[in-house]
């Protein structure tokens, strides 16, 4: 098992996105995401949106609705369900570099924030910035490998979805 030498937190996770945007980019393109290969035939770019699209299949998601890309990202994920969905996503990055590339590539529908999904307190300048029952589905793609306080992830999600909103985590 591989450990770090020294705790994780949010900005350490932040730090490494960051630092190694350029190499996640060139190897990964715009999704920070494995895919999902039915065949074994796909290529990486099918399987990636093969995955997009069973989570959106999975979620249930209807035009309209509300949604939230848990560590985001640079909005990918996002673009893709707004677009083929007709969704409105608020995606959260820790990541200043992620951030900054979804602002670049702006979508109709889609909020791409820099926060920390664990900081949802007004005086914290990298809160969530989620309100209570906002969100009609979630999801997280790989992201919740790095959230410090695994309690704190779903009790996000529980406090930031509606009542009988969705929620699935690739992982």
């Amino acid at each position: 098992m591989i450990v770090p030498d020294s705790p994780q937190n949010a900005v350490a996770v932040a730090d490494h996105y960051d630092e190694l945007d350029p190499v996640y980019r060139l190897v990964w393109g715009e999704h920070v995401h494995h895919g999902f290969w039915a065949t074994g035939r796909e290529t990486s770019a099918e399987a990636v949106e093969a995955l997009v699209d069973t989570v959106g299949n999975r979620l249930l998601l209807r035009p309209g609705e509300a949604c939230v890309d848990i560590g985001c990202g640079y909005g990918s994920t996002a673009r893709r369900l707004a677009a083929t969905r007709g969704v409105r996503v608020t995606g959260v990055t820790l990541s200043a570099a992620q951030a900054d590339y979804a602002a670049a590539h702006p979508a109709p529908g889609v909020d791409i924030r820099r926060g920390d999904w664990l900081a949802d307190g007004i005086a914290d300048e990298m809160a969530n910035g989620m309100a209570d029952g906002s969100a009609d589905a979630a999801w997280a793609i790989e992201s919740s490998e790095h959230m410090v306080d695994k309690p704190g992830f779903f009790a996000q999600a529980h406090r930031v979805l509606s009542p009988g909103g969705r929620f699935v985590v690739c992982a």
